[in-house]
């Protein structure tokens, strides 16, 4: 842990106290959020302290307020999965870092705050030049993408990908990150304004998610001389699941990282036993949780290569400051938005 600055250390990082998100119970986000302040803290041995700039609100956030997420917070905690900031001051040991560097949060360690200190592993320095609201969303979306697009199927260039929920923050990584690879996108959407968020990142077949959706996938497939996907990403589940499966070619992969729908997979013993497709389930969490250093820090280095390069850019739609937590939570929570709800930490 962080020890707390006596007198005048509290010049290491600027201030003497910050503010940070807090909640004492679990329940309806916006009610049980609050603005708390505590004592800045200076890095131990192996420590790094951080100025944080921005955080966003993710869907896996508002589970842990819910108490709905796979880990369950020791509450008093405080939220925030992901974000980015600036390094204000190492501890000892730490020589790969300095002051003025830009890291993302790699662990769930409360981003939600003006101030973190960590242990160094708990970071991934990004390169300067890396706008900060799109850094702060470095950490979920894009290797979750990254990951159902590279860790079950090897793909090569031409080879289509069929997905749902393509205009949440994966599918629109997903969308990007496809390109930027050389493979093509069916897309899945519940409504044309969705559909042109995703043409405008670059998606190449966008439907609507009904009951037609294979048909109309199988002819635009075919006037786009595509071939059969080998490969769906499912974030809905229920019959939106099973419309992938039915697209997919035999011996097709279908991976599911969400359960928008709350609806179970029901699976058809057909796909299973004709198709012979390969069902698999991720938890980005998990994958990373085991991932060498290196290999995370190769990773994060190509993604954010990609949003320097303009090849990976993701959507926000506001930035709100830490006293308009409430509103910002409620924000996050509707169903029609254009982009990400950020935490203006700055």
């Amino acid at each position: 842990m962080c020890r707390a600055i006596a007198g005048n250390r509290a010049s290491i990082l600027g201030m003497a106290t910050f503010q940070r998100i807090e909640f004492s119970a679990i329940g309806v986000p916006q009610e049980v959020a609050a603005v708390s302040e505590a004592e800045v803290t200076a890095p131990g041995a192996g420590e790094v302290c951080v100025r944080m700039e921005f955080a966003p609100i993710n869907p896996a956030d508002i589970n842990y307020l819910q108490g709905n997420y796979g880990v369950q917070a020791e509450l008093p905690a405080t939220p925030g999965m992901e974000g980015c900031g600036i390094v204000t001051a190492i501890g000892d040991g730490v020589t790969d870092l300095a002051p003025g560097d830009k890291v993302v949060l790699f662990d769930h360690i409360g981003s939600w705050s003006e101030v973190v200190c960590v242990q160094r592993d708990h970071l991934v320095r990004v390169p300067g030049e890396l706008d900060s609201a799109q850094a702060a969303m470095l950490r979920v979306n894009p290797p979750t993408a990254w990951r159902l697009l590279t860790g079950y199927v090897q793909l090569k260039p031409g080879d289509w990908v069929v997905q749902n929920a393509a205009n949440s923050g994966v599918g629109l990584a997903l969308i990007q990150l496809a390109k930027a690879l050389g493979l093509h996108t069916i897309n899945a959407v519940r409504s044309e304004v969705a559909a042109e968020i995703c043409r405008a990142h670059g998606a190449d077949i966008v439907l609507i998610d009904d009951d037609d959706f294979c048909k109309n996938a199988r002819d635009a497939l075919a006037a786009a001389g595509g071939t059969v996907p080998r490969l769906a990403s499912n974030a809905v589940g229920g019959d939106s699941a099973l419309r992938l499966m039915d697209l997919l070619g035999e011996e097709g992969t279908h991976v599911t990282y969400g359960a928008m729908s709350r609806q179970s997979l029901k699976v058809p013993n057909k796909f299973l036993i004709f198709k012979r497709l390969n069902l698999h389930g991720l938890w980005v969490t998990k994958w990373m949780d085991v991932l060498p250093l290196a290999e995370r820090e190769e990773l994060f280095a190509q993604l954010a290569g990609y949003m320097v390069d303009g090849k990976l850019n993701l959507p926000v739609e506001k930035a709100y400051s830490i006293s308009e937590i409430g509103t910002a939570l409620e924000h996050a929570q509707r169903s029609s938005r254009d982009g990400k709800i950020l935490l203006d930490l700055r």
